[in-house]
């Protein structure tokens, strides 16, 4: 690939996402991806060049923590501001309030206060800074700045009395009559930019695209991932591409057939009563929302048996682990394509460590990922905490003050010693974020008349 391509295809990467009062999420935590300047060479083969002089990317990041710990609030919030910035304008109720508002709510503070989403970006070579700030009602904030050069703000907007106030100092964007529209028609629950979008304003729609497109999240064993990739097998090429891995997996798969099976009628017409039921109840449902398709894929595995013939078994039948890598590898294949940024909760589940860490190094191989995709994960897998695989700043920390308060904190932060064995100094307890077992609590609920028996003779003693 040439270096013109090369600075094309990493024009578009993330480089921070912050939040504040986001469900366990109170003060802001700050998320990064780029990459800490180290004495040593460390890793830097993987790392991503940006338009900043100096500065460069991480391909992934690792988020490792207890249950509980905001490892998935971190993510939702990622999505969150995704999600709004497509939805607010074209598809919330024009009276309504926020969807899924969900603040911290063990403070009398922050359960009535406002949330903040906030990403730094890089597109076409430009670096953006896109945020809002937000209550169950409204949008108090949003803003636009390019930070490539020195910062020039394209929009501010604050919260006003009736409609919202948006400025554009410096006129620093193009055609002010759209603007004028285009601001008329931002209602308080809709984001600016995201009207923008839809009047077609031609500097912000790719911000919106890219916002919109980029970030994507996704649960190794739920329903959409297996659809997804199970529609994916439609292409000859992707097929050919999903059956060549999973053999190199050693999963004992020889081949893969992929037909349609048409849904029971009472599917539909399940179907069909729903809609008309919303209907009636005076909620129409919208129109970008398709009818149910009549068929779906069914994918069937085909494994070699005795006497070396290949026999089908129904997918199904096959095992967890197997099942969970077919149905990332979808969105994984669609993301290194398209440079995206792919969102994984629970990156182990089901999955053989060794095929975790094969995921991993997908994105973090510039051989294997040529545009510069990235990827944001989350794991209770220690095995993965590994600086022979993963740079310190690429690995994060999350853990719950007594509060219930989530923090995140990068390995970089803590400056292990050199030699030392990071998985056992992690599961110890050195670094945080692991869970903290009362066993004592626990032996007092499993046989509470052994344990009271126990603490009376400790007492005599």
């Amino acid at each position: 690939m040439s270096q013109v391509a090369t600075l094309l295809y990493y024009s578009r990467m993330l480089l921070r996402f912050k939040c504040r009062n986001y469900y366990s999420i109170r003060e802001e935590q700050e998320l990064s991806l780029i990459a800490t300047k180290t004495r040593a060479p460390e890793h830097d083969e993987t790392l991503l060049d940006t338009p900043i002089e100096g500065v460069k990317a991480l391909r992934s990041a690792a988020i490792f923590g207890a249950n509980a710990s905001g490892k998935s609030n971190l993510l939702l919030a990622m999505q969150s501001l995704s999600r709004m910035v497509a939805d607010s304008w074209r598809k919330w109720e024009p009276t309504g309030k926020i969807p899924g508002w969900m603040p911290f709510l063990l403070d009398d503070e922050s359960r009535n206060g406002s949330t903040l989403l906030e990403i730094d970006f890089v597109l076409n070579g430009c670096v953006y800074n896109y945020g809002f700030e937000y209550n169950q009602e409204r949008f108090l904030k949003e803003w636009l700045v390019d930070k490539t050069g020195k910062d020039k703000k394209l929009f501010l907007r604050e919260d006003g009395e009736r409609t919202p106030e948006i400025r554009f100092p410096g006129r620093n964007l193009q055609n002010a009559s759209q603007l004028e529209r285009i601001r008329e028609q931002t209602r308080p629950n809709s984001l600016f930019l995201s009207a923008a979008a839809q009047f077609g304003h031609e500097q912000m729609t790719p911000i919106f695209e890219w916002i919109f497109d980029r970030l994507n999240r996704m649960k190794p064993n739920s329903n959409t991932e297996i659809s997804f990739t199970a529609e994916q097998c439609s292409s000859a090429a992707r097929l050919n591409q999903i059956t060549t891995i999973l053999k190199a997996l050693d999963t004992g798969i020889a081949n893969i057939q992929v037909s349609d099976e048409t849904f029971p009628p009472e599917t539909l017409e399940l179907e069909r009563a729903m809609r008309e039921a919303l209907q009636s109840m005076g909620k129409p449902i919208p129109d970008d929302i398709p009818l149910h398709p009549k068929t779906r894929k069914q994918v069937t595995m085909l494994h070699i048996g005795v006497n070396g013939k290949a026999y089908p078994l129904p997918f199904g039948a096959e095992s967890a682990g197997t099942l969970a890598f077919f149905n990332m590898l979808g969105p994984i294949l669609c993301e290194l394509e398209t440079s995206s940024i792919l969102l994984i909760d629970e990156l182990e589940s089901s999955l053989h460590p060794i095929w975790a860490r094969f995921i991993v190094r997908m994105f973090n191989n510039p051989e294997l990922n040529p545009r510069g995709a990235q990827l944001i994960f989350a794991t209770h897998s220690p095995i993965l905490l590994d600086l022979d695989f993963l740079r310190r700043d690429q690995i994060w920390l999350a853990e719950k003050t007594a509060e219930g308060v989530s923090e995140f904190r990068s390995l970089a932060e803590y400056k292990p010693r050199k030699g030392q064995n990071r998985t056992a100094a992690y599961l110890h307890g050195r670094f945080g974020g692991v869970p903290f077992i009362d066993e004592e609590a626990i032996a007092a609920a499993v046989q509470p008349e052994l344990h009271v028996s126990i603490a009376a003779k400790d007492r005599e003693a």
